[in-house]
């Protein structure tokens, strides 16, 4: 993605299936908002595929110092199924989502390398078959302001990307900023020089 406070998530559930060596291989993908959400989502495709062989699976919640990731190989010999599902996620920069890769045996056994390839390619097909949309990290904060510095608070939010929304007015103006997290320190410059040029007018405090 290039931005490290930006990530892909699935907009809705897709699906894709690989065929190796008699062995079908049926990728899932859907997004999700917890952990909870995640078990959820395998528990609905075990249901639905009650007589499969397998069904294995990985997720990533969050992003950065807040992600949290698991897998199982259900069964698999040890990191041959979960751990290539996992991958396949990190290699699209994808969280808030939950791969799970059903798999219906074929009679002939692929080996390690063979089943992780199968694995990871049904999950990397399941995710491009989603649509993906960019999630961007951000910091909120409280602002306020003299009224009539408004404007050059809006021009400084929209040249980073921030959005502003009004909340009150008590002898300044206060607007709640949303910030893309990459560009926080560059709007607090902003902030701090709006502020000295004010005698320490504009005050804010993070959400």
């Amino acid at each position: 993605m290039g931005d490290p406070w930006t990530y892909l998530r699935p907009e809705a559930p897709a699906f894709a299936e690989w065929k190796e060596k008699g062995s079908r291989f049926l990728g899932h993908a859907g997004p999700i908002d917890s952990p909870s959400g995640a078990l959820a989502f395998l528990d609905g495709l075990r249901r639905r595929y009650h007589d499969a062989t397998h069904h294995c699976w990985a997720y990533r919640s969050g992003w950065l110092d807040a992600l949290e990731s698991r897998f199982s190989d259900d069964g698999e010999p040890s990191r041959t199924a979960g751990q290539p599902i996992l991958q396949a996620m990190e290699a699209r920069g994808v969280s808030d989502a939950c791969v799970v890769v059903v798999r219906y045996f074929g009679g002939i056994k692929l080996g390690p390398g063979g089943l992780a390839r199968a694995y990871r390619t049904a999950a990397a097909q399941a995710l491009e078959a989603a649509r993906l949309a960019p999630h961007v990290i951000h910091v909120e904060a409280e602002v306020a302001i003299p009224y009539g510095m408004q404007g050059l608070l809006r021009r400084e939010a929209e040249r980073v990307g921030a959005d502003l929304e009004d909340v009150g007015y008590e002898g300044r103006l206060t607007l709640r900023a949303k910030v893309p997290k990459g560009r926080w320190t560059e709007f607090e410059s902003a902030l701090s020089a709006l502020s000295e040029s004010c005698g320490g007018g504009v005050t804010w405090k993070l959400r």
